[in-house]
């Protein structure tokens, strides 16, 4: 099994001094992995320099065996994202939105904005002004424009902001039949540690721009009654507090 993406040394900070230090982390083909942490603890940061939003960075970022700087056109063609807010255009319809996506990315049958429209359960609402759309619908939306080339790697961020109950079923459905049926990889961040538990099949914990532990969720739940449990098992060590 090899890795879809390896970063070695990968250090980016902002003019406030903010941003993430020295990150070494690798995600394996058919990997779920849950970036979990707090807001502003570098989740982000990372995926932005996986997708070149952060030229600056210092270090080595890999996809697919390939260095990001020399292929980055090449790589990003098997990569889909959502990164902070979904890009949409209010006055569009949903099905348009996606057909002006598709058009950007080009060789997208008009068959598959049907079947992603699908996936995420806005089919009935494809020719309704996504600017009229709730939250939760507007994320749905920014992740069927993630799924559309068929990736085989996913870069979510916080995917399931927004969503009900149900919704988060959903998409927490959508993700593990993807990686099943499909093999496709996924890196997603979440400030919620429960759902990472349900989701990842490893979770890499973020604080203060570090990563701080990095582990199968399935040892991790070994030693801890949960992953919230872990998360703060790893935080009080980095701090130097004493663990009862």
């Amino acid at each position: 099994m090899g890795n879809v993406i390896e970063i070695n040394r990968l250090t980016k900070l902002y003019k406030n001094g903010r941003g993430i230090r020295n990150i070494n982390l690798t995600v394996e083909e058919g990997d779920i992995v849950g970036l979990l942490g707090p807001n502003g603890s570098g989740k982000t940061t990372i995926m932005k320099c996986i997708l070149g939003l952060n030229r600056s960075a210092e270090g080595e970022i890999k996809v697919f065996d390939k260095p990001l700087d020399n292929c980055f056109e090449e790589i990003m063609r098997e990569v889909g994202a959502l990164v902070e807010a979904p890009s949409i255009h209010k006055d569009l319809s949903a099905y348009k939105n996606l057909l002006l996506r598709a058009t950007l990315y080009g060789g997208v049958p008009k068959a598959r904005i049907d079947h992603v429209l699908d996936m995420v359960h806005l089919l009935p609402y494809k020719k309704d002004k996504a600017g009229r759309f709730s939250l939760g619908m507007k994320q749905r939306l920014g992740l069927a424009g993630a799924f559309l080339t068929e990736p085989r790697l996913m870069i979510l961020d916080e995917p399931v902001n927004g969503l009900d109950i149900e919704g988060v079923v959903e998409i927490r459905e959508i993700i593990k039949r993807l990686r099943d049926e499909r093999g496709v990889s996924f890196l997603i961040s979440s400030h919620m540690a429960g759902e990472i538990e349900k989701t990842c099949n490893k979770v890499a914990v973020m604080c203060e721009g570090e990563l701080i532990a990095f582990e199968t969720t399935e040892n991790a739940l070994k030693l801890h009654p949960s992953l919230e449990d872990y998360f703060l098992d790893a935080v009080r060590e980095k701090r130097g507090e004493i663990i009862i």
